[in-house]
């Protein structure tokens, strides 16, 4: 006898685990050594279980679990397989039953010796307020709870409450999953993501399990229109959207050049969803957070909401340690600056040299990259210069050339009519490369609108308006603190330049388009689809369908700040079915979870249970198979590679099965209600952008 029961085989404590390989085990052990509350684990071989519940373990449930270097490998994850055994039996003294705790340690046995060789541990089987899994990169997060314990929801049987969102200041889940990310750095900087399961009490949070996910958490950026909205209008041309994305995949370089880490994010500047790109403000403030510094020096320096109180202050040790790197940048800041002049005289032979649709675009798409380069260097100068001048309390403000083209188109309606027209064509060769939300190529020039201005400023009131007076300035207003807000407008004014180059190119080969026949306005061009304008023949179906979008967008009620899934939910609400989608009327899609982003065409093939697939009579499963099933445990695993996709009756998104699915790359719609309606053979599509499965046979 040990002390520890009738078995003379002790449990050991967590601290004294050794195999780095029997990943669970191992992972706890860290977490718990990181700080992390986990739960009293106890631990022995599976080969020599010890049947005797550990004494030092609180009386109460408890659940008897398995960990095996074959569960959790470099190459893959077995989540799931072995079993897991909750003893809720109790005996007179409130321990769990001897001979109920000893089958459950039995069974688990058997199960992880069926793999070779592997651990058993022994826990406290938790009664938290909630429990959950999640998925956590680093950064972002997605994760599903309900009521009670996360059991229901690991097997499949229960979907929870599912969420998605990414690290916030002074948040207590936030909190929770930066310190495990503290525990885990090096699977988060490997590119790894992280599969948590947990039970929450309040804003406590108990670690229950740690795994590697291998594959990508799906993300739900904060994403704004501030900025965007005022410059492109609302909605934008499909042009501008379209290049917009392509110049922002590559121009958060600028920022790795100093911090390599944020090349690891896998970020984008613009975010495009709902018609419109979207100012990705989740990869700035994760910046912000990297290198200590408020996040609201994001949204002071293009507007939106500004967050809580934590937003505003800085995080003083994480600053102190990017301090170099900060420095740098503002080295490359001004290095940037001062090419400014270079990059546009590039820009300016790109557009000349360019051929065609397809070469405008390529230039549109280097001047926005130009453009974004510039800003951030721009943008990261004036943070600190407003800095200093909100120290200094200086209210002064710099005279930039936008203000001047406002205030003399002012002083033109105080002339005579006699004098109007020589005045307003000098006002143009300054300003004529100007015009309302001028950054979209699709809007004219001030130079095409020059009747409209001029019926506007023939246009008295009973009063003439007084000439505006001089700004009041402080003394400080020409100094060196306020020539980056000159600087800033002046690179503005210089790119309209060449956006006036750019859509005069656009317009010329858009012209040559209609004399052929192939498009019936020189306007079409800007609603084309970037794949079609290498294309010849008729494009009119194509402009169509880009119009349609377009009016669709513009009808669209969003929020001026919000997370990727609100504003594709606003857009999935809006959608009212026309001629084109009739199969989704006549055939009533059936609705679930989505899992991957792949949509999939096949005939269904419908089972209840694994052995039915793998019987040698069964007909064989092949890739335009639809695998349709009442639910999902993890050993449909192994048919999963043999399918084009898999459609179940429950489920939730975060269970083990569906890892293993998302793991495959296989596309799926879980938890979809009705799927017991699809008959075997007949043709479905999986639609996963919106959940559906369409049956296509009706």
């Amino acid at each position: 006898m040990d002390g520890c029961g009738r078995s003379s085989v002790r449990w050991k404590p967590l601290t004294e685990f050794p195999d780095a390989r029997a990943a669970k085990l191992a992972n706890l052990r860290r977490a718990a050594r990181a700080g992390l509350r986990v739960p009293q684990t106890f631990w022995c071989t599976a080969e020599r279980p010890a049947t005797a519940l550990p004494f030092a373990l609180a009386p109460g449930p408890v659940i008897v679990r398995s960990a095996s270097p074959a569960e959790d490998t470099a190459q893959s994850t077995a989540a799931g397989r072995f079993e897991s055994v909750a003893v809720r039996e109790l005996g007179p003294d409130g321990r769990p039953a001897p001979a109920a705790f000893a089958a459950a340690v039995a069974r688990v046995a058997d199960s992880v010796l069926e793999a070779g060789a592997g651990y058993l541990f022994v826990q406290a089987l938790l009664t938290p307020e909630r429990g959950g899994v999640a998925f956590f990169d680093g950064f972002y997060w997605e994760r599903t709870t309900a009521p009670g314990g996360n059991l229901e929801l690991t097997a499949g049987t229960a979907r929870g409450n599912v969420e998605r969102g990414h690290l916030d200041r002074d948040d207590p889940w936030s909190t929770f999953l930066e310190r495990t990310a503290r525990a885990f750095a090096p699977e988060l900087r490997s590119g790894a993501a992280l599969d948590l399961e947990f039970a929450a009490d309040g804003a406590a949070f108990t670690l229950l399990q740690a795994r590697p996910a291998r594959f990508p958490v799906r993300r739900n950026p904060t994403l704004s229109l501030a900025n965007h909205r005022e410059i492109l209008g609302d909605p934008p041309s499909p042009w501008i959207v379209a290049a917009l994305e392509r110049a922002g995949a590559d121009a958060l370089e600028y920022f790795a050049e100093i911090d390599g880490e944020v090349r690891t994010w896998n970020e984008t500047y613009a975010v495009t969803a709902a018609g419109r790109a979207w100012l990705n403000f989740a990869f700035f403030f994760r910046l912000m957070d990297r290198w200590g510094l408020p996040r609201a020096f994001v949204t002071d320096g293009v507007g939106g909401d500004p967050g809580p109180p934590a937003d505003r202050r800085p995080v003083l040790a994480r600053l102190l340690r990017r301090s170099p790197r900060l420095l740098a940048l503002q080295v490359k800041n001004l290095r940037t600056m001062t090419r400014a002049g270079r990059e546009l005289e590039r820009l300016d032979l790109a557009i000349a040299e360019a051929r065609g649709l397809k070469g405008l675009f390529e230039a549109t798409v280097l001047g926005l990259s130009i453009a974004l380069r510039t800003n951030f260097a721009i943008n990261g100068a004036l943070t600190g210069a407003a800095q200093v001048r909100g120290a200094l309390r200086l209210r002064g403000r710099a005279e930039v050339v936008t203000e001047r083209m406002m205030r003399e188109y002012e002083r033109l309606r105080l002339l005579d009519p006699s004098a109007l027209e020589p005045a307003l064509d000098r006002w143009l060769e300054d300003f004529g490369h100007r015009g309302p939300l001028e950054s979209d190529p699709l809007q004219p020039r001030f130079r095409e609108l020059r009747s409209s201005l001029r019926d506007d400023l023939l246009r008295r009131d009973a009063q003439p308006a007084p000439a505006p007076a001089e700004p009041a300035r402080s003394r400080g207003a020409k100094g060196p603190l306020y020539a980056i807000d000159r600087r800033r407008e002046q690179f503005r004014d210089d790119l309209m330049r060449s956006w006036e180059r750019l859509r005069a190119g656009i317009l010329a080969a858009a012209a040559e388009r209609v004399d052929g026949g192939e498009l019936d306005a020189i306007e079409d061009a800007f609603f084309l689809p970037v794949e079609a304008l290498e294309r010849s023949g008729a494009l009119q179906s194509a402009v169509s369908a880009g119009r349609a979008a377009f009016a669709a967008a513009a009808a669209l009620e969003l929020p001026a700040t919000a997370g990727l899934d609100d504003i594709q939910d606003v857009a999935r609400a809006a959608e009212t079915p026309t001629g084109s989608s009739s199969t989704e009327l006549l055939t009533g899609p059936l609705t679930g979870i989505a899992l991957g982003t792949r949509d999939f065409e096949g005939r269904v093939r419908r089972a209840s249970r694994l052995m039915d697939v793998l019987d040698a009579a069964a007909a064989p499963l092949d890739a335009g198979t639809v695998l349709v099933v009442p639910a999902l445990e993890p050993s449909w695993g192994l048919v999963f590679g043999r399918v084009g996709a898999v459609v179940t009756e429950i489920g939730g998104e975060l269970s083990h099965a569906s890892i293993l699915l998302r793991e495959a790359r296989v596309p799926a719609i879980v938890n979809c209600a009705g799927a017991a309606r699809l008959r075997d053979g007949e043709r479905v599509k999986l639609d996963t952008a919106h959940g559906l499965v369409i049956r296509l046979d009706d």
